[in-house]
């Protein structure tokens, strides 16, 4: 008997679509611009729908951020979701949309490219994957960069000006004063808050932090509408503009400010003027309060100076919110969290992964190839420009080239970290609760 054989013709794959998002970003949080920045989104939601070969993977949205700044929640977001494989393709209006910078930049476009994922920016009508992407960003990010200096340096000027007629610039509503035309008047409401600050701290001695507690139990809200932190109590402490005075040009921005303002050292001219506004406290209460705080200052900075120093000060930064990670011990460990997650939890950062420092070391010898007991703060800050740490356990190691090595961890069980000491201590203090502080003498 003949072997038949039956013929079928294999059923067609169906084709993946590409998952295509959207950056968009205004640099100015105004009406006009927030229109604009909703335009721009249903833009590109048409936009990425009209091709039957995507799909659109999200919309990324900032509002008055600056493409200066690297502290960009969405973009952010965005690049998280990239590395989760989320994303196939990024669509952008323009360079500068994406970002000013030249070196962060390139980082992220680096990035996104190890990744397999290509950036196309309409206005350019170029894709980072192509054979001259890099090239050409360099090129035309460097002159936006080099416009934005030249903007900084015209408004630097505009604003000195204003300081010099003594005139605030831009000015606002700020807590205990309200904006009538170009002058402040009292709030009263706020101004009992804060002759309530200065006469606890003065007259009843408290600290900050028992002032913030004070004003937490009598549920008065921080000038943001959360709770006091004693960091806000010292800000409103240390502000002369509530003698009536103003103190102009404290503070400066430079165009690649990561964190915004930086208080001006002297590096420019600073204005006083003298009974400018109505004043919510006397001057002698200011004077008191700066006395005070310098005196509480000096009494523990001897004690205190450099004690939670490291070789990794100043390196760390926190992938969601690019705000440092500070050094902090317990009774068994020392490990490094999200400053802003530690001070005002989920209010600035909702990043609250911490990393140990014995990790650290780990992951640093293995980043740099150098055993972890010669790795040093020189070694450290030559070789490395910083250190990003991801809620995914990722470790971003950005070096002074601009690659970047990404490392993952996993917590250490914390049964198999337990030194020798360790284990005594949790020994003694565990027959201390049980029998008595004299039972360990027994």
């Amino acid at each position: 008997m003949a072997l038949e054989i039956e013929k079928r013709s294999a059923k067609p794959r169906l084709k993946s679509k590409k998952r295509v998002a959207a950056y968009c970003r205004v640099s100015v949080a105004k009406d006009a611009t927030l229109h604009s920045l909703a335009a721009q989104v249903s833009y590109y939601q048409d936009y990425i729908a009209k091709d039957p070969d995507w799909l659109l993977a999200g919309i990324y949205a900032d509002e008055g951020i600056s493409g200066t700044k690297t502290n960009r929640p969405e973009f952010n977001r965005m690049i998280e979701d990239c590395k989760k494989g989320k994303i196939d393709m990024i669509i952008t209006k323009s360079i500068t949309r994406f970002a000013r910078n030249t070196t962060y930049l390139l980082e992220m476009t680096r990035l996104l490219k190890s990744l397999n994922i290509d950036v196309y920016f309409e206005e350019q009508r170029m894709h980072s994957l192509s054979s001259d992407g890099e090239l050409m960003l360099s090129l035309l990010v460097g002159f936006a960069e080099e416009e934005v200096k030249s903007m900084s340096k015209n408004i630097r000027w505009k604003v000195n000006k204003f300081f010099e007629e003594g005139k605030v610039w831009g000015i606002h509503d700020f807590y205990g004063y309200k904006r009538n035309g170009d002058t402040y008047e009292v709030d009263e409401g706020q101004a009992e808050v804060i002759r309530l600050i200065y006469g606890l701290y003065i007259d009843e001695g408290l600290g900050t932090h028992q002032v913030a507690r004070r004003l937490n139990g009598l549920h008065i809200p921080s000038p943001l509408g959360f709770r006091w932190q004693d960091s806000v109590v010292r800000r409103i402490l240390t502000n002369i503009t509530y003698t009536g005075n103003l103190l102009l040009g404290r503070y400066s921005s430079g165009i690649n400010q990561c964190d915004g303002y930086k208080r001006n050292n002297g590096e420019y001219p600073m204005y006083k003027v003298e009974d400018s506004h109505p004043a919510i406290v006397s001057l002698d209460a200011f004077n008191k309060a700066q006395d005070r705080l310098f005196m509480a200052g000096n009494k523990f900075r001897p004690h205190s100076k450099g004690c939670n120093a490291s070789i990794f000060t100043g390196l760390i930064r926190c992938g969601s919110c690019n705000k440092n990670y500070i050094r902090k011990k317990n009774r068994y460990r020392t490990y490094w969290i999200c400053n802003s997650f530690n001070t005002k939890a989920c209010i600035e950062c909702d990043q609250s992964l911490s990393l140990r420092e014995d990790t650290l070391f780990d992951l640093a010898s293995e980043a740099l190839g150098v055993d972890a007991n010669k790795l040093t703060k020189e070694l450290l800050h030559e070789r490395l420009e910083k250190i990003v740490v991801h809620n995914s356990k990722d470790v971003d190691f950005v070096f002074a080239d601009g690659s970047i090595k990404t490392l993952h961890f996993e917590f250490k069980s914390r049964r198999l970290s337990w030194t020798p000491e360790m284990k005594e201590e949790a020994r003694r203090r565990e027959m201390e609760r049980l029998y008595g502080k004299s039972s360990n003498q027994n």
